[in-house]
């Protein structure tokens, strides 16, 4: 009889552990004694930025949608090439019926220098009007490089008609001196060339040297 009793008492004492044990866990769970969700929670609230709850993005973070990447620009230099240009100007057709004067020259001479170093030209010329109208010359001009030599004034009267309008057709003679200055008298008898100006032409000379 005593040992069934104290069988009895030891299987109460393992009830006993094993009910003590159940509720042990139990209110462990109830507690939320497991640590292992803790971690987790923490990482779950920091994924997110933190708002200021005025809709305005924190410093330092820029919203991925307003990043835009751009490509260096190349900077492109625009050569003008220009070269010279030439004009080609059409030779005008001529006037019907319009002809140059013709002048003829007779005779060129250059007499020798004079005492002040100036000499005296002379030349014999005709000209002959092949206009339709009237050719009304200007006093003739000898020219020697920028110098211009006007007529004799005691001459005028030998030029005759080369000073006076010719009508169409009309020919003139008549003889032309000038007094020519030191400078341009040795220029002149160097080279043995001039121009005479007359009858709205400009006729090279070629001086006979006296």
């Amino acid at each position: 009889m005593m040992l069934r009793g104290f069988g009895k008492l030891i299987a109460i004492v393992v009830a006993a552990g094993l009910a003590g044990a159940i509720i042990g866990i139990t209110l462990a769970e109830l507690t939320g004694g497991d640590d292992s969700s803790a971690p987790i929670a923490s990482a779950t609230s920091t994924a997110a930025p933190a708002s200021t709850g005025t809709g305005a993005e924190l410093p330092g973070l820029q919203p991925e949608s307003q990043t835009t990447e751009t490509e260096p620009k190349t900077e492109t230099e625009t050569k003008t090439q220009t070269g010279p240009t030439s004009t080609t100007i059409k030779p005008s057709a001529p006037v019907k019926g319009f002809k140059v004067p013709r002048v003829e020259i007779v005779s060129a001479q250059i007499a020798p220098l004079s005492s002040d170093g100036g000499t005296v030209v002379t030349v014999r010329a005709r000209v002959t009007n092949r206009r339709r109208r009237a050719l009304v010359p200007e006093d003739p001009v000898l020219l020697e490089g920028p110098d211009a030599v006007e007529l004799d004034s005691d001459s005028k009267d030998a030029a005759g008609a080369l000073r006076k309008a010719l009508e169409p057709g009309e020919t003139a003679s008549g003889a032309l001196r000038f007094t020519v200055p030191s400078a341009v008298a040795q220029r002149i008898r160097a080279t043995g060339k001039a121009q005479l100006k007359i009858a709205t032409r400009t006729i090279n000379l070629e001086l006979e040297v006296g």
